[in-house]
């Protein structure tokens, strides 16, 4: 695989760990995509004026820069080999628009992380585009937990998952990215058999609405002083926990349902929530006996609160409009709702977070126990792109 150019789409937390990441295991061209207002020159003026940017990891520090930054498509992702999305999900459609008539014909282009449903939309954005040849992948989940401490200057990675899976269509090109990825990105990533198995084990869509959900059911309208902000996930309790189990076992429920329909689908690498938090954080977490406690106990979630929004000098509110939520519901579990719909297995816990939760941000998903609501157009589900049978599903 010869990957000479590598572009990176946009300017947040995870954009600004992989430039020192990369920079320090990739020797070949490295550049940043930025087409919002004047970001792209604000960018470059603040490196030039620092000279590179720092990654804190532990007690080590990595430095990089990209050679080049652009608000262009056309300058930046023409020459691209790979093309990198550290974006939320809600971003992946406006950004594949923006760049998919400048990318050259064998380029690979990915969601990190793909959330659910990424591959009906990439898919059909490049075949409009007349680029079927350009291939896509997903990862999983986000590698890191990291923060921006000073914008284009650095950045603090707080924790790295001990791996991350990471599906690509087609799929025999899979083994080969899996290899170059882990090590321009310092990762143990391993190789999953399907795109589907993106979108069940999209652990996001668990976590963060759930938490979410526990957290500020029946306190929407608390308020809450900077010191009395609440822990996101070291702040599970039973309760939340419970929640969590109850979702998770809904997805397996389905994914069995799905491989008793069809037994040639490889969907092994679904897990229970538990499971997953101790195989990719083994070694942050220091009780394992319980749901609650691999969060509570993880010291890469230490210190990590519920997000907020400020409503004055003194106190602040709960963020429902926060990524967590417009993320993992609308590209999330609502994605899990509508092919556990044409399976015929129900989700009740799922339906009551789906529900309350869209009523926090404003939106209709769900009208009439089916998914009707006005706002389901802007989801990534596989009836919005034509796709209205498990088998068809299953062939992506």
């Amino acid at each position: 695989m010869k990957i000479k150019t590598i572009t990176i789409c946009g300017g947040g937390n995870a954009a600004h760990a992989m430039i020192p990441i990369i920079r320090n295991h990739f020797s070949g061209k490295l550049n940043l995509f930025l087409p919002f207002g004047d970001e792209a020159n604000h960018f470059q003026k603040l490196i030039d004026e620092k000279g590179f940017l720092t990654a804190t990891i532990g007690g080590s520090k990595l430095y990089g820069r990209p050679d080049r930054v652009s608000k262009f498509a056309k300058e930046i992702c023409k020459e691209a080999d790979l093309i990198l999305m550290p974006l939320p999900a809600f971003a992946h459609e406006q950004t594949l628009l923006q760049i998919g008539s400048s990318l050259k014909e064998e380029a690979i282009i990915g969601a990190i992380p793909a959330r659910s449903g990424f591959e009906y939309a990439a898919l059909k954005i490049l075949k409009d585009n007349h680029k079927e040849k350009v291939k896509i992948f997903g990862m999983q989940t986000l590698p890191w937990a990291c923060r921006i401490k000073e914008y284009a200057a650095s950045v603090n990675i707080l924790g790295k998952k001990k791996w991350v899976g990471m599906a690509a269509f087609p799929h025999k090109i899979t083994f080969e990215l899996t290899s170059f990825l882990s090590r321009v990105l310092d990762l143990k990533i391993e190789s999953l058999p399907n795109m589907l198995t993106l979108t069940l084990a999209n652990v996001g869509q668990i976590i963060h609405p759930g938490i979410m959900y526990g957290l500020f059911k029946g306190k929407e309208q608390a308020t809450y002083q900077k010191e009395t902000i609440p822990l996101f996930y070291q702040g599970v309790t039973k309760e939340i926990a419970k929640t969590l189990k109850a979702m998770s076992d809904e997805i397996l429920v389905l994914t069995e349902k799905i491989k008793a329909l069809d037994k040639n689908v490889n969907l092994d690498h679904v897990l229970a929530l538990k499971d997953w938090l101790i195989y990719s954080y083994e070694s942050s977490i220091a009780d394992k006996s319980s749901l609650q406690s691999c969060f509570v106990t993880n010291s890469a979630y230490q210190g990590l609160c519920a997000p907020m929004k400020k409503i004055n000098n003194d106190y602040f509110l709960p963020d429902f409009q926060a990524r967590y939520l417009t993320e993992d519901v609308p590209f999330g579990l609502i994605v899990i709702k509508s092919i556990a719909q044409l399976v015929a297995v129900e989700t009740p816990v799922i339906d009551e977070i789906i529900l309350t939760i869209s009523q926090w941000m404003g939106k209709e998903y769900i009208r009439g126990g089916f998914l009707e609501g006005k706002d389901i157009k802007d989801t990534r589900i596989p009836q919005n792109y034509g796709i209205k049978h498990l088998e068809e599903i299953i062939i992506y």
